[in-house]
């Protein structure tokens, strides 16, 4: 395990770690140096553990090779191994989760990704436009909480 040095905390979610493995996207450079952070220990971050999948599937999505998403797989699960993601179990979001997509009309990834954030008190970090309706940033706000954008990352790096 690595030493906790980081100042910083968030979480986050596939659609910011699938900027990690897929070349070209809107905000690869600034998801480049988010993980290049994580990798220094200056940023600590946690996001659900069914985020490898989501990751996995956009770039089956895209049109990946098998190879690609199994190293792209590889990658993230040596980075929890290694103590620079910590995936938070389902057994520990479930029902936080399902008051979350009831009261704010969610899909269950999404909102598996806001009780990270809302039971580990972290700001989010995310490009899913779906967690940029009026009313999950409310719920933020209500919380204390802020839901960030890659272009804003360097307000906080």
């Amino acid at each position: 395990m690595r030493r906790k040095t980081c100042m910083i905390n968030l979480a986050l979610d596939s659609s910011v770690l699938v900027k990690w493995f897929k070349a070209g996207e809107e905000f690869e450079r600034e998801a480049l140096r988010l993980r290049e952070g994580i990798l220094s220990s200056a940023v600590e971050v946690q996001t659900c553990e069914l985020a490898l999948l989501e990751v996995c599937r956009g770039l089956v999505k895209a049109g990946y090779p098998v190879h690609k998403i199994d190293e792209a797989y590889l990658a993230l699960k040596e980075m929890s191994e290694f103590g620079f993601l910590t995936l938070v179990p389902v057994s520990a979001l479930k029902d936080k989760a399902k008051e979350l997509l009831v009261k704010l009309n969610l899909y269950v990834a999404d909102a598996m990704n806001l009780a990270v954030a809302v039971t580990g008190h972290l700001n989010l970090l995310t490009e899913d436009k779906h967690l940029f309706k009026q009313e999950v940033k409310d719920l933020f706000h209500e919380e204390g909480l802020k839901i960030i954008r890659l272009k804003d990352i360097s307000s906080v790096l």
